[in-house]
């Protein structure tokens, strides 16, 4: 136990009630843990100095027995300056290799290094983060992804949220197996589907909200928008056609959406203890009980109440008018020109338009849930829905068709015989 100002002033008071009779040294000595012959040199101390707590403070008069040389301490700040980027169990390791002794604990080397190591200039000093809350609901919505080995098997998993910056709500999140674009926009339609399009989505800087460009890579050719940072990814194309600014905050600057990060916190927290879970779908279960607590029942302790309850009354913006559907909005956006035969081809698949409207050599846009649907519109129009992965069937007959159904049916004619010749 270290001796601190707490115990100075106790030690004053109590010696103060000594010397006004109130009690006596005996009693002194049981409050205080001491013998009476120390409360008595207590006593002593304080009526010859005039600072009573210069008096009863703790005064060392030998070095501690345990008290390591300043030689030891002088190798570590020999290594600190050769050194600056260590850490402290790398200087310890280094101090225990040219076999120190004694050697110092890994506490005690770091304590030295704090005080080796030069006071960055003020210009670079990290400079705290400012505290800012959106006005109202729904102005700033931030979004991020969590992963981790949360499966059985460590096996990986994760998890997308979305949070609204003003009431710190989640307004959804999903368990998935991948960090994709299409697991991205699933979860941005389920949050604008009960909540209505945000005015801002604030991100990070990931691939799947803003393009980036690899300096070192040999293998893509980007584009002048691509390298200016013009070319919008399928999610931030989704954003903006919500009516919506997709913001990304600045590299390495994770704090800047630091409610969410903080959420991240409570949920590795508060559900991963349950696992390892067997699959996704059970850390998706387990995700969506607790974001029914979590904005139900648990109070924030900035704003002082539930998150729920800083979103009643608020009223769901409608989408951008003349835009598309809500699923087609979030669906992954690919454009194809029309054949001659009126098909396309996606993905090494061909599929059939119907015979009207005629849009041979023109360019139609596809609306694609993969695995689910492709809506094919036109013009601002939709013009078809296919089912995704599965060809459509053709309305004539094949070659193959031909082959095998019609020409077995033909009847070879008779030979014709020429006039005048025998038969």
């Amino acid at each position: 136990m270290r001796f601190d100002r707490s115990m100075v002033d106790e030690r004053i008071q109590v010696m103060r009630l000594v010397r006004e009779g109130v009690l006596s040294q005996k009693e002194a000595a049981e409050k205080l843990g001491r013998s009476v012959r120390q409360v008595r040199r207590l006593a002593h101390r304080l009526e010859e100095s005039d600072d009573p707590v210069a008096a009863l403070g703790f005064q060392r008069e030998h070095a501690a027995p345990n008290r390591l040389g300043d030689g030891i301490r002088e190798r570590v700040h020999d290594l600190v300056q050769a050194h600056p980027g260590w850490s402290t169990p790398a200087i310890r390791e280094a101090l225990e290799d040219a076999e120190t002794s004694p050697l110092p604990s890994e506490r005690t080397v770091r304590r030295w290094i704090e005080g080796a190591r030069p006071v960055p200039a003020v210009g670079r000093r990290e400079q705290p983060a400012r505290r800012f809350e959106a006005p109202r609901p729904l102005c700033l919505v931030q979004m991020d992804t969590t992963s981790g080995q949360w499966l059985t098997g460590k096996r990986s998993a994760h998890v997308i949220v979305t949070l609204d910056d003003y009431s710190r709500a989640v307004l959804a999140g999903r368990a998935v197996d991948a960090d994709s674009t299409v697991n991205n926009l699933a979860v941005l339609e389920a949050a604008v589907e009960r909540y209505g399009a945000m005015e801002v989505l604030y991100s990070d800087n990931g691939s799947v909200f803003r393009t980036t460009r690899y300096a070192r890579s040999r293998f893509y050719s980007y584009r002048p928008e691509v390298l200016a940072g013009e070319e919008l990814t399928q999610l931030a194309r989704a954003v903006s056609e919500l009516g919506a600014v997709p913001l990304t905050h600045q590299p390495g600057n994770a704090r800047a959406k630091g409610k969410l990060e903080r959420w991240n916190r409570f949920f590795q927290a508060r559900v991963l203890p349950e696992g390892p879970f067997a699959s996704v779908p059970a850390l998706d279960e387990a995700l969506q009980h607790y974001l029914v607590y979590y904005n139900q029942r648990h109070v924030h302790r900035i704003i002082g109440c539930v998150p729920a309850a800083r979103l009643e009354g608020h009223t769901p913006k409608p989408l951008p008018p003349g835009s598309r559907p809500l699923p087609d909005i979030c669906s992954l956006l690919e454009t194809r020109k029309v054949a001659k035969d009126h098909t396309f081809s996606l993905d090494g698949v061909t599929y059939q338009l119907p015979r009207e409207p005629n849009l041979v050599a023109f360019t139609v846009e596809l609306r694609i849930r993969p695995g689910a649907t492709i809506r094919v519109w036109h013009d601002n129009r939709p013009i078809a829905e296919l089912p995704h992965g599965d060809p459509t069937p053709r309305d004539g007959l094949t070659v193959d068709q031909v082959l095998e159904q019609i020409l077995p049916r033909i009847t070879p004619k008779p030979p014709q015989t020429a006039p005048g010749a025998t038969p």
